[in-house]
């Protein structure tokens, strides 16, 4: 009897683990197809917006994912990462196996597999050992579309699912996106304005010349009566004043599905000041409408940072620098930055000059999502504080924290109203309301070259080398608001690697539980080796010799150094030893969990039939 309980949650065990592994074989290879996503992140499955492109692709595309994964064995992070660009790349081709036919391959040396990755526009990232380890997608269709993503970078892993779509969406693109560019900044002749052009010095905004590599530029100057019918992005940087009807005419195009990027500004820097205006706030505001799309924008305000504060020479006498924290012009890192927004995740920085602050408005019903705040180490200040003889000194002094982190771009989305209802009776065409797609942002002068970006000559050719990420992003708004649908729809994903939070917390017990104890033995220490040094060396220098009470003495002291160097490694052995039992105990709960459960399942429904058997057959004896 004793043998035969014994036997039997042995064999229970052993089939719970044969179980485990053999359910595991089978559903790698017959159980692909079903799944269940149990990250927080949603990381696995596929947005409405992905799904609904596949299935209404016109003509069949073919993803040829090229992945070196023997090499990359050495390197976790980019295993896990290729197995779920494998993995969505998968759910891809379930979702339409009509239009969608996925390649898995792995590029060897010297392999036809390699020269086709190569051919295709992929590179490899140059292995310690001399290999090539390719990471990189190429996509096709049947119309000699052709793109590439050369190699996928970890730190854009949050937004593969965008990259993929945007992959296969550039493949029907027969032309270049329709920017329309509406600008009071002298962006086509730089600082120096139309006089520097009429003397051939002009230098256009970096930023401008970027716009026409990768868009048709219309632009639409202050006397505009029209709006041109075939723009995908209206772009709207520190506009002039204008009229009702020019106003109206931004209105309508918003609310008719038009994308827009609008950058108004308190005060612009980059804006030339003229006659009466000089040493005034240059603002700028887009009259009735923020308000009408729910947005609140303060055209008297800039903000001050002292987080954020970039260190400016405010020029010293004599020629000597004086370096200053000027709180008015801001320098924005990633914490200031939405990560989990496809245009701010992998901006990486910002720098912006006399910036204001932007809010929803209470009870709008529009979506308000931040992409760039200040830090909770800041204030608003008068516009006019910005302008004329400014004190960098004295702003930070009368700078005093609110604890609030002010917006200062957002993206707004949602359905509202025409902000002219009394032009709507004489205008058959317009719309009452609508569902707006736009980013606002309160600064301009981050379009400025002096704000991001170098310009120098190299053997007669400009050559820009960027120190912020204004231009990337100012490119990845205007290319994100001329995608589709199903890209605007679409978020980062959150982060795959997960730190151990559990360990960490127990870490920091630890950690703590040993402080004390480590830090009396450090003082106690200290104290020893300074009365050491101060024996040894009292008549070192006339060569006397130590009296048997002193050598006593220093023989003890040493004992007791050495004693408590011992104790000291022994604390610093066993908080490192807890910590790793810590993690090992943790580790075993994970991965022994499941089929724990699963034993514990089997024995207690065993116990339990041996319990309703035993109950019948002593209810039947007694009958």
């Amino acid at each position: 009897m004793f043998k035969r309980l014994i036997n039997r949650p042995i064999a229970v065990v052993l089939m719970a683990v044969l179980l485990l592994l053999s359910l595991s074989v089978l559903a790698e290879r017959f159980l692909r197809s079903y799944e269940i996503d149990l990250t927080s992140e949603g990381l696995y499955t596929l947005s409405p917006g992905t799904e609904k492109l596949l299935r209404d692709l016109d003509e069949p595309v073919r993803l040829d994912f090229y992945f070196s994964r023997s090499l990359a064995t050495g390197y976790p992070n980019l295993l896990a990462y290729g197995k779920r660009v494998e993995e969505t790349l998968r759910k891809f081709a379930r979702t339409s196996p009509a239009t969608i036919q996925v390649n898995i391959i792995e590029p060897e040396a010297f392999s036809q597999a390699e020269d086709d990755a190569v051919a295709a526009g992929l590179s490899g990232a140059s292995l310690p050992g001399g290999e090539s380890l390719y990471f990189g997608l190429y996509a096709s269709n049947q119309t000699d579309g052709a793109e590439a993503i050369p190699f996928l970078a970890q730190d854009r892993e949050k937004f593969l699912e965008y990259d993929l779509v945007k992959l296969i969406l550039s493949l029907d693109v027969a032309a270049m996106p329709r920017l329309t560019l509406l600008t009071g900044l002298p962006m086509a002749y730089g600082d120096g304005g139309p006089e520097a052009a009429i003397q051939g010095q002009a230098q256009p905004y970096v930023l401008y010349q970027q716009f026409r590599e990768f868009f048709r530029v219309s632009e639409i100057h202050a006397d505009f009566s029209a709006i041109p019918a075939e723009t995908d992005v209206l772009l709207i940087v520190q506009p002039p004043r204008l009229s009702d009807d020019q106003l109206y005419l931004i209105d309508q195009y918003v609310l008719k599905g038009g994308r827009a990027a609008i950058f108004v500004d308190p005060h612009s820097e980059s804006m030339p000041q003229m006659g009466d205006s000089i040493g005034k706030p240059s603002m700028s505001n887009l009259g009735p409408l923020l308000a009408s799309w729910g947005v609140n924008f303060d055209s008297s305000k800039v903000i001050g940072d002292v987080e954020a504060a970039q260190r400016v020479n405010m020029g010293g006498a004599y020629g000597v620098p004086d370096i200053k924290d000027f709180v008015l012009w801001l320098a924005l890192g990633p914490i200031h930055l939405n990560l989990d927004d496809v245009v701010t995740g992998t901006t990486g920085s910002l720098n912006m000059a006399s910036v204001g602050s932007l809010s929803k408005i209470e009870n709008s019903t529009v979506e308000f999502t931040p992409l760039v705040s200040s830090s909770t180490i800041a204030m608003p200040f008068d516009a006019t504080r910005a302008s004329g003889v400014v004190s960098a000194d004295l702003l930070l002094r009368d700078l005093q924290p609110t604890g609030e982190a002010y917006t200062l771009s957002a993206r707004v989305q949602g359905n509202v109203r025409s902000a002219f209802p009394d032009k709507l009776a004489s205008d058959t065409n317009a719309l009452f309301e609508g569902n707006i797609q736009l980013v606002v942002t309160a600064d301009s002068d981050l379009f400025a070259d002096r704000l991001w970006v170098r310009v120098e000559d190299e053997m007669g050719q400009q050559v820009a080398t960027p120190h912020a990420g204004n231009g990337g992003f100012v490119l990845n708004l205007l290319d994100h608001l001329a995608g589709s649908e199903a890209l605007l729809s679409l978020r980062g994903r959150g982060v795959v690697q997960r730190p151990f939070t559990k360990v960490a917390a127990l870490r920091r017990e630890a950690d703590i539980r040993y402080r004390d104890e480590e830090e009396r033995l450090q003082a106690r220490m200290q104290e020893v080796e300074a009365r050491l040094l101060q024996m040894e060396g009292s008549d070192a220098s006339v060569g006397a010799a130590y009296s048997p009470e002193q050598e006593a003495a220093i023989s003890r002291f040493r004992d007791e150094l050495l004693a408590t160097r011992k104790a000291l490694r022994e604390v610093n052995r066993r908080l490192k030893q807890d910590i790793n039992q810590l993690g090992t105990k943790l580790a075993i709960i994970n991965i022994a969990g499941i089929p724990g459960l699963i034993i514990l399942f089997v024995l207690l429904r065993q116990m339990v039939r041996r319990r309703k058997r035993a109950s019948k057959l002593k209810n039947s004896s007694i009958y």
